[in-house]
This record gives C-alpha cells, structure tokens and sequence, in this order.
C-alpha cells in the first residue's frame, strides 16, 4: 500500500493531535508491510508485489571444437583437416521472476528443425523449460562440423550427404548446451538490461545481376542490405558488464570451399574479440543474411580472406554501439509467444521424413509449408522474432519499419534451417537462393510480413504488465498437441488453513503441515511421465519433505534450494506412470515439520511423456 506523503490538518490542530495522526498513519504503513496477503510472503525475503519482477541473467561460453577430422557443413562435401579457431556454445539465460527466456549462439552452419525439436523436448523433460522459451539460433559458419540429420539440405543437394550422421558430435553439442544451460542456472545474478542500434559496413548484398537478368553469387553493393547492428547488453546490479547480445545480418562464408580448417569465420573471429576487449562473452546473433554476404567472400584462407581485419569493420562498430548505451533497467518483463505461418511448397519438391510436422498438404495435389515463428517481447520497446529460415533483407526491414516498437529485430538461422525465403521480385531473378535453395513460392514474402505484423500489432501488444496478476481458476488439465500436462498453480486448487494462491508470482504460498494442491488431469493413455517441478524456497527453509501421488503412483522427494523465495527453479523429481483418463493429482508434505515453517512455494509441475521426440 502506498500512502501519500501529505498530511491536511486543520491549522488549530494541536501538536499532540498531529503526532498522532503521523502515527497512525506510519502504524498503517507498519501493518500493511508486514501483513500476510496474497502478495506477500511470510519467510525469509518478502516476495512481495513491490518485489515482483526481479530480473537475473547469466551467461556461460562452452568449447564445441572437436579434437578429430568432421565433416563441414556448408559448400561442397568435405572433412576438416584442423583448426583456425575453436567454436563455442554461448549461452543467455533471463529470467525476470516469472519467465525464464535461454538463448543459445553456437558456431555452426545450419540445423535440421528435428534436431532443434530433439534438444527442445530434452530440455523440456530434463529442466522443465518449454521450447517457446529456448531458442538455438546459429552463427552460420560455413567452416563449422555438421550436426545431427541434414533433413532439407538432402533434398536439395543430397550429393552432399553420402557419409553417415555423425552422431557422436551431435550429441556432444546436446549435452554441452544442456550441461551449459544448468550451469547458467546456478550462477544468475541480479541484473540491468540496456538496447542500442549501431552501424557496420563489413556487408554487402550477394545477389549479382547480369546483363542477362539472371543473379549468380557475387557483389551487388546496389542491392538491398541491412547494415544495422541490434544489441542488448545484461549488466550485473553494478553496472558492470555481463554480456552482449549483438544482432548484425551476414553470411558467414569469408572463408571459402578450400579452406579445411575448422573457424566460426565472420562471427566467430568477432564475438572473440569483442569479448578481448569487454572481458565478457558476446552471442553473434545473425539476422536476414539470406542475400548478405561480407565483403570479403568465398576465399581459400583466412589470410585472403581478410578475416582479421572484420574486426575492425565489425568488431569495432559493434564496440562503439555498445558505448552508446548509456541508460539499463533492473526493470525487465519477458513475453513469449509461437504461432505457424503456413504458405504455398513448391510443386513436385521432395520432404525429408523427419519433419513431417513442418508441412501438410491442403488437397489437390497441394502442400504448405509450416512455418514456426518465434517471439520475445522485453518490456514495452523491445520485440524480437526469429524463423529457421535464411530470411532475404528486404522482409525483416519492412517488418521493422511497420513495427509498433522502436526496438524490432529479426533473429535468423534459429530452431532450425528450411531454406532460404526470397521476397516475390527476385525470383524473376532466379539464381541460387530461389531456384536451388528454396521450398517457397512468391506468396511466401506476403505471407510472413502478414503473419507476423498481425502478431506485432495485436498478440504481442496485448501482452502487458496485466498479464503477471493472474486467476487462480481449478480446471481440468489435458494434454497438448505433444501429450504434455502442465499443472500450472493458477490450473489448481488450494487446500488447507494456511495456502494462498499468490498471483503476482503465479504460484501457491504459505505451504504448511497440513497444506495440499490437488489437480485434475485426464491423460489419453497409460504412459510414463517425466516429472517436472518449478519451486521456489529459501535454502533456511529448504530440505523438507514431499510427496507427489496419483491414484496409480508417486513420487516421494526432497525439497532442493532454490536460492530465495523470489528465485524459482526447474528440476526433474522423478518419472510417474499415469492411467487414462479423468483423476486427480496430488502434492503436499510427506512429514509434518516446525508449524512456524514452510515447504515450499509452487509455480508448475510439468509432466512429459518418457521417451517423447
């Protein structure tokens, strides 16, 4: 409660009378501070509604280089006889008290979305972060091993994929991003996030038209191009530095065909010298490189490349943009949110089996491709949105112009890779891009920039402060699309003297002896589920325990530390096997312990089905 700090009393009020009148007051100040509501909480730290929102980040560099001969990815076939320089995973992770967003850079070319879908529903069963809350976008190093099934490049250049999946370094990638993930989990800090725009020269349209009309790969500097660099910088409580998010459209292929040694060129060479001179590490997140290239291209050794010198093209503008921002908030709000663009398939093109779910056909002979955009909104001046797609410029600077938020970037190269998406006039150009590279027709430009500026303006817009003070509303709870169950807090009920639903956290509080949440669910069939739970407890308070149950089994656990009562954690407690249909799930202390104690505080507990893809 916030009262105002002006007093009006009546000028023959004696001294003793205004005394009194102060006291009264600062008693209610008193009482409303310490009293127990729904948006306070009574142990450790207050989490209360003045305390919601506390934004933390963390970010965690991990070596991906591989100590024997792969096969690169990008050009023609061929396996790496060295390396240049070594590739990373670098990994963000924000968490604002209520959501929890992870960004993940990695120096490699491309991915197949199956593969993106695998690491996602790991994730998922693993640590309980739900896919529209990660993201992996890639630097597109054509210098960089291949990872996982090639999925849509086979169909356009299966000569290229003759050898088997290596899939010993696909899941040393996986591991290494989950290794990192939970990693950064354990060192978030109380952070600031600042937003800025640079410019770079280092790029220049690839799209060369001859006299003949037909575009080939080469130089067009009077083609379009997106010389804009986006960044947002996490600094600690501080001020200090944490990391740097920089947003900048290239291709990464300085270095050509000839050259064997493994490199995260372009990008790679600058995130690491960024990172020299900031001592923090910097995610390279490109944008819509699909008809970008550096301006110097394709040539057979780092030193022909002019690969060094992109850090002072790059690298340095990118320094001085950062420089630039000078104003950062503790006062961050994250929103999510996916939907599918569908739009027209090439006539007669083939499909790889492992992404069945990314098309379908519409009769006739007919197909669509299925298109997954992703979104992240930061508070009310920042949206992001990405495709797994090589995007031409022309689409996402059109999108950032209309866009409603004077900060809008577009995130390339991200959950995956379904070839590149030309605008509508250039494929009267054909080349590359359009006639080898591409599943799409001339619809699909107007249809992204439909798609997603509807979304801009109208979803994602609606996303507002208002959406943290929840309803706790007890509903039965049935599977998604996937077979998941997410019982939410707000989805339960509440039952016992002393449990509250707290909406500004989106979770049950005040968990004593004789508290319980009971859900109901109605699974489609008997299966295993991977058990999720999102908690938050003071590590006073932590080391309790308690019992999960249904009718056909249980869990019995142990309350971990979460770090604080505002600081919610995701961990796997344990695989439940559920019966069909309609039942009831139950969570609550499996031991009495102090009354003048609690267990915990509830957000979710998410159930995954074992062994799903």
């Amino acid at each position: 409660m916030k009262l105002s700090g002006i007093y009006f009393l009546h000028p023959s009020a004696t001294p003793y009378k205004r005394i009194s009148v102060v006291y009264t007051i600062a008693m209610i100040i008193l009482c409303c501070s310490v009293m127990p509501a729904a948006f306070a909480h009574p142990f450790g730290n207050l989490p209360g509604q003045n305390n919601a929102g506390i934004f933390r980040a963390a970010v965690v560099k991990i070596d991906i280089t591989p100590d024997q001969p792969k096969m690169l990815l990008g050009y023609n076939a061929r396996q790496s006889t060295g390396v240049h320089d070594r590739i990373y995973h670098r990994i963000v992770i924000l968490n604002d008290g209520t959501t929890e967003f992870c960004l993940v850079s990695s120096d490699i070319c491309v991915i197949s979305p199956s593969e993106y879908d695998h690491l996602a529903s790991l994730l998922y069963q693993q640590l309980g972060i739900a896919p529209e809350n990660f993201w992996w976008t890639l630097t597109h190093t054509h210098s960089a091993p291949e990872v996982g099934l090639p999925g849509l490049p086979e169909v356009f250049m299966g000569e290229r994929y003759k050898h088997p999946v290596d899939t010993a370094y696909t899941h040393f990638v996986e591991q290494k991003i989950i290794e990192g993930i939970k990693q950064a989990r354990k060192q978030l800090v109380k952070a600031k996030l600042g937003v800025g725009w640079g410019h770079s020269n280092a790029n220049m349209n690839r799209r060369a038209i001859d006299v003949n009309g037909k575009a080939g790969l080469g130089m067009n500097p009077d083609g379009a191009i997106d010389k804009k660099i986006g960044l947002i910088r996490i600094d600690k409580e501080d001020g200090t530095p944490l990391a740097l998010i920089s947003n900048y459209a290239i291709h990464g292929t300085a270095l050509g065909a000839p050259n064997l040694k493994i490199s995260g060129d372009v990008p790679g060479i600058v995130s690491e010298y960024v990172e020299e001179k900031l001592g923090v590490p910097m995610l390279f997140i490109n944008g819509a490189a699909g008809n970008i290239a550096p301006i110097y291209s394709t040539y057979p050794n780092p030193g022909a490349a002019h690969l060094s010198q992109f850090r002072v093209l790059l690298g340095d503008k990118i320094l001085e943009a950062n420089k630039r921002i000078a104003a950062t908030t503790g006062k961050v709000q994250l929103f999510t949110g996916k939907f599918i663009i569908e739009t027209p398939r090439k006539a007669d093109l083939g499909w790889p089996s492992d992404l069945g779910s990314y098309t379908r056909n519409i009769g006739d002979g007919k197909n669509v491709v299925r298109l997954p955009v992703g979104f992240l909104k930061i508070n009310h001046d920042i949206a992001i949105w990405s495709l797994p797609v090589e995007l031409f410029c022309e689409i996402s600077n059109e999108i950032r112009d209309k866009s409603p938020y004077p900060y809008t970037f577009y995130y390339g190269y991200t959950n995956g890779w379904l070839g590149y998406l030309p605008t509508a006039d250039e494929f009267k150009y054909g080349g590359y891009e359009v006639e080898t590279v591409s599943p799409y027709t001339t619809e699909a430009e107007a249809d992204v920039i439909e798609g997603v500026m509807n979304y801009l303006q109208g979803e994602l817009r609606t996303k507002i402060s208002a959406d943290r003070v929840s309803v706790n509303r007890p509903s039965l709870i049935v599977p998604g699309v996937t077979g998941v169950l997410e019982l939410t807090a707000e989805k339960g009920k509440g039952i016992g003297p002393d449990i509250k639903y707290m909406p500004e956290w989106k979770a049950f509080g005040w968990f004593r002896n004789k508290d319980r949440i009971e859900w109901e669910i109605a699974p489609r069939e008997e299966k295993e589920y991977a058990v999720i739970l999102e908690w938050s407890v003071s590590n006073e308070d932590a080391g309790k325990s308690f019992i999960l149950e249904s009718s056909k089994d249980r869990i019995i656990g142990e309350v971990g530390k979460s770090g604080s009562w505002e600081t919610f954690a995701s961990e796997k407690i344990g695989v439940m096997k559920l019966k069909p249909g309609k039942q009831k799930i139950i969570f609550k202390p499996y031991k009495d312990f102090d009354p003048k104690q609690a267990l915990l505080d509830v957000r979710k507990i998410i159930l995954v089905p074992v062994g799903q893809k």
